[in-house]
This record gives C-alpha cells, sequence and structure tokens, in this order.
C-alpha cells in the first residue's frame, strides 16, 4: 500500500497535468505540442511592408487575402491527409510502428515524469492555499452526491477544492466523479469507512486554510459560504461555524415555506442576505456541514472511527472541540438544503437502529456526562487563568455548569492562551505510536522518541500522525534507563518515588479511591488529573493491576489537573 506521501504525489501529478494540458498535451510520458499552421506572420509581415511602401492597390490586396486563404486551405489539407496515410499505414501492419529505440525513450519519458510528480508531490506536502477544502464522504448515492458538487461550482466564488471520499460505492460514484474534473479531486477507499473514516481521509487530503464537512445529500445556496466565514472571523473563540436547514436535529432546523426543491432557491436567496444579527452562539452542531480551520484542525485532531457508519461520531468531536476551549456558532443568514439522512436511511430501519444504539452505546462508554466534563474544563481553564486554587468558585460565576456562559467571559484575553491541544488530554508518561510504527514517550508535554526496544509489558497507543506532530518535539531516549514504566505495576510505584512525587506516589501513578475504585487519577505534577471513563482509562492501558488504593481525603488534598480522555481509534492504516 502506498503511502500518504505517494498518494499526495501522484494526485499532484496528475492535477498538474491536468492543469497543463491547455498548453500541452502530455500522452504515455511524451510532450507533444499542439503545432497550428502560423498563418498571422505573413499577415503580419504584409502589413509592414505596407507600412514601408505606401499604400498598395485594392487589386493586390484583395490577390494577397486569396493567397493567405489558399494556403491555409492547403495546410489543413496536407496535414488532415497525412493523418489519414498513417492511419491507413498502421492498420495495414496491424502492430505499433515504435522502434526499440522509441520504446526505450518512452519508457524513460514515462518514469521521469512519473518521478517528477511524486517529487513535487512530496515537496508541496504541507502546504496550505488560501482557500476552503470541501470534503464529502458518500456511499452509493451518485445522483445526491453529483447535485451537491454542482451546487458549490455554481454557488461558491471563494477559492476551493472539492475532496469526495467514496467509500468503495458499486454505483459508479468515482468513475461520474473523475469525469467531471475542474476542482474535484477523488479519493476512492477500498472499504466502507463509514463517515467518520471518510471524513478522515479527507482531512488527511485537505490543503485549505479553511475545511468544510459537508454530508453528499444537501444543496448550497448563493451565499453559504461567505456568511459562514463571516460568522466564523467574527470572534476568535468560535471554533466551528454550522448553517441552518430545513431537516436536521437541534436548533439548526427552520421553518420553511418550499415543499419542492424547484422553489427553494428563491427562498434561499431571500433568506441568505448578510445578516450578522442572525449569528448565534450555541451547544451542539450536527455533522451535515461543518466549518471551521486548520489550526482548529490541528489542536483537535481527527474524527473517532470506533463509531459505525455514522451518527455519534460528530457529537464525539464537537465534545473535543468544546474542551479545547472553543465556542460553536449558527450562521442563521447561511441556508442550505438538505434531503436528510439519505446513507443512513438506506440501511433499513432494522439495521439503522441497530447501528444507531450500538454507536450511542459507545458513546456514552467513552465520555461517561460529557457535558459535565466539559463545565469541568471550563471551570479549570478560568481557574488557571485567574489563580483561583482547585474547588473554589470564583466570583461572580453563578452557573458554573454552562460552558457558554464560561467561555464567552474570556474575550479579553489572548486567544492562543485559552486553547488547548488534544496532548493536554493524554496522561503523562504515555507511549504513542503512528502508523509506521515509530514510538513516542509524551513527557513534559514533549514527545521524545524512542531509538530502543518498546519496554516489555508496554502497548503503545497509535495516534494519527498529525497529532504526534503537534506535540513539540523532545530529545529522543537512546536508554532504558531513561525510560519511566507506563502504566506501572503496583508494587513499583511504592518503592520507586521520583521528584515531583505526593505522598510518596510516584510521578505517572495510578490511583483510585477505595470508596470508588471506577474513577482512576493519574498523578502529574503534585495534581489529580481524572480520567473521564472506564473505557479511557483501559485505552491507555490501566488496568486493576496498575492501580493503587488511596483515601478519598488523600485525593481531595491535591489539585485538579486536565482530565484524560480516549484519543480517537484510526482505523484507515493511511492516517
Amino acid at each position: 500500500m502506498s503511502t500518504p506521501d505517494q498518494q499526495r504525489g501522484e494526485e499532484s501529478h496528475s492535477h498538474s497535468n491536468k492543469v497543463n494540458a491547455r498548453n500541452v498535451v502530455r500522452r504515455k510520458g511524451h510532450s507533444h505540442l499542439n503545432i497550428i499552421p502560423n498563418i498571422s506572420t505573413h499577415s503580419d509581415n504584409s502589413r509592414s511592408e505596407n507600412n514601408r511602401n505606401g499604400s498598395i492597390s485594392s487589386e493586390k490586396k484583395a490577390a494577397r487575402r486569396a493567397t493567405q486563404h489558399d494556403v491555409s486551405r492547403s495546410d489543413k489539407a496536407v496535414l488532415h491527409a497525412a493523418g489519414r496515410r498513417s492511419m491507413r499505414k498502421s492498420r495495414r501492419k496491424g502492430k505499433s510502428r515504435r522502434t526499440p529505440k522509441g520504446a526505450r525513450l518512452y519508457k524513460q519519458g514515462y518514469t521521469r515524469g512519473y518521478n517528477e510528480g511524486v517529487r513535487q508531490g512530496q515537496s508541496s506536502f504541507g502546504l496550505v492555499f488560501e482557500g476552503v477544502s470541501i470534503i464529502i464522504p458518500t456511499y452509493n448515492q451518485r445522483e445526491y452526491v453529483l447535485q451537491c458538487v454542482s451546487s458549490i461550482e455554481k454557488h461558491t466564488p471563494a477559492p476551493y477544492e472539492i475532496i469526495v471520499v467514496d467509500n468503495a460505492s458499486k454505483d459508479g460514484t468515482a468513475e461520474a466523479m473523475r469525469r467531471k474534473g475542474g476542482m474535484v479531486r477523488v479519493a476512492a477507499l477500498d472499504q466502507n469507512r463509514g463517515f467518520a473514516g471518510g471524513v478522515n481521509h479527507g482531512l488527511m487530503m485537505a490543503r485549505g486554510r479553511h475545511i468544510i464537512v459537508l454530508n453528499n445529500d444537501t444543496l448550497v445556496t448563493p451565499g453559504w459560504l461567505d456568511n459562514m466565514m463571516t460568522c466564523l472571523a467574527s470572534d476568535s473563540k468560535i471554533g466551528v461555524v454550522g448553517p441552518v436547514t430545513n431537516y436536521i436535529g437541534g436548533d439548526q432546523q427552520i421553518q420553511v415555506p418550499y415543499r419542492e426543491v424547484e422553489e427553494m432557491w428563491s427562498f434561499a436567496a431571500t433568506h441568505n442576505r448578510p445578516d450578522a444579527d442572525k449569528h448565534r452562539i450555541t451547544d451542539r452542531l450536527v455533522g451535515f456541514c461543518w466549518l471551521f480551520s486548520r489550526e482548529l484542525l490541528e489542536r483537535v485532531g481527527y474524527l473517532d472511527e470506533g463509531y459505525a457508519v455514522g451518527n455519534f461520531e460528530d457529537d464525539d468531536w464537537i465534545i473535543r472541540v468544546k474542551l479545547a476551549g472553543y465556542q460553536l456558532a449558527v450562521a442563521g443568514d447561511a441556508f442550505i438544503h438538505h434531503f436528510g439522512s439519505v446513507s443512513m436511511k438506506a440501511l433499513g430501519e432494522q439495521d439503522f437502529a441497530v447501528v444507531n444504539k450500538d454507536n450511542e452505546q459507545f458513546y456514552s462508554q467513552k465520555w461517561g456526562d460529557p457535558h459535565a466534563l466539559v463545565a469541568e474544563t471550563c471551570r479549570l481553564a478560568r481557574q488557571q487563568t485567574s489563580g483561583t486554587p482547585s474547588g473554589q468558585q470564583e466570583e461572580g460565576d453563578t452557573n458554573p455548569m454552562d460552558p457558554r456562559q464560561r467561555i464567552s467571559t474570556q474575550g479579553s484575553q489572548d486567544p492562543a492562551l485559552q486553547f488547548r491541544h488534544s496532548y493536554d488530554f493524554y496522561p503523562e508518561g504515555s507511549f504513542l505510536s503512528d502508523a509506521k510504527g515509530d514510538v513516542y514517550t509524551l513527557t513534559g508535554g514533549r514527545r521524545r522518541k524512542l531509538n530502543i526496544p518498546v519496554p516489555r509489558g508496554i502497548s503503545p497507543v497509535q495516534i494519527a500522525k498529525p497529532d504526534l506532530l503537534a506535540i513539540p518535539a523532545g530529545e529522543a531516549l537512546i536508554s532504558a534507563e531513561d525510560v519511566q514504566g507506563w502504566p506501572r505495576e503496583s508494587q513499583q510505584v511504592h518503592t520507586t518515588a521520583v521528584h515531583g512525587s505526593h505522598n510518596g506516589w510516584a510521578e505517572g501513578s495510578i490511583v483510585a479511591a477505595v470508596d470508588a475504585p471506577e474513577i482512576r487519577y493519574q498523578i502529574s505534577g503534585d495534581k489529580r488529573r481524572r480520567f473521564v471513563s472506564v473505557y479511557a482509562a483501559e485505552r491507555w492501558g490501566v488496568h486493576s493491576g496498575n492501580i493503587i488504593s488511596v483515601s478519598a481525603d488523600q485525593l481531595n488534598s491535591m489539585e485538579e489537573g486536565w482530565p484524560i480522555i480516549a484519543p480517537p481509534q484510526l482505523l484507515n492504516p493511511d492516517l
């Protein structure tokens, strides 16, 4: 399987060929220039001569025009006849006229062209263009996605690229999208990776400064993107913006007067008149249409592919956006039409119910009470900013469980100080790996590559390469003595206290109160950091044998640190 860099190189090579096709026709590795008889030179010379020698008679002008016409017609006839003779000759022989030397040159040219395309693709990896990448995952919905892409091309004047990720459709979706060409890039996956997997693959390919995730069963309308961009830019605390629509859950659905799609366009034209008064903060955005920046993606990371097909993976990602410190907003002056859950309905009522129930259980298992978690994190962020000791309520904090109120009061602060990365919610001393098998340890907010074998009993947790690269690099580990075991066995913890330990517990120890063994904490920098769920602890390799039982008083005597969440599951080996 090719690497992401090779895939991007091939895509860049293909895109470069398409762009250059206006001037050079590239075929079978060679460059063939389109040669057209240049009649204009003769005409220009005639005008020059006329300027030198004065005016000429009308008879001479007519003769000259006739001569030029005959030359043009004669040249075309010769070229056409030559082409027919060549075709007849080739057919009579029944084989290619390419000589051994020509075949060798063809192979060399093809190889050089391919390698140059790969080189250019690799050199452009990570380069960002000042526009929007629109990602559309799809499965067996060719007609819907064709309509969606056509509406984007018609109603999106801003610089953009469209990335259609086809989840192994059997209805010719990938072929149809490739025929469209233009600004459409197509990724045809070898299996159905669901909504999260399709979106993640598109995120990997995206090159825009901003990103749109869009359902395939939507139609965008005039002004949709401009109004959403205006909303996003209106406040640095806003991380993700969604539009309003006719069919969705939550407060993004509005009443519409039309019944047929044909009637929708006139309604949308009136509704989408720019109006900042229609922009509002919200607590939830459904994943049928999101707008966000590349910076946010680098902080939050990819979607969790542990959710089957679709549903709840969007809620999962939005929780992580809010943990990072961002707000959500609805651009009420941006309307798009949504046909509504076309891919999910295709499962059938019974299968849909099963998938939805399984995903809901996974979401609950992973997060517990996500709304309380967001409120807790917001409280900790404010306490760190104000210097209020842990556990004390700030003056004026009349509703500590309202995350929107909490974040909205931070407008006077430097935005760079209030946003967090996904790795801020990973445990200290954990072992991380990428798809290539490189292993790192997270220590003091830095990733340190292991240039030694992974310690026995350690199972590194795979995270996406962009998530790894977002962690500041530290000095590589070249000695086993430099590796602090994670997770530690309980008997080791009692006898191996290190600098920064609390109550004799080693840095990185896993503890739980005697009367609440299911709530686990890590001791990190004299703070207790709560695993948000049993699932989160187990994802990081914490099991009953690693846990020290302590008293509740001992735990409560320590300040709270950032909670520890489970990293997203990644099933795509290319991420």
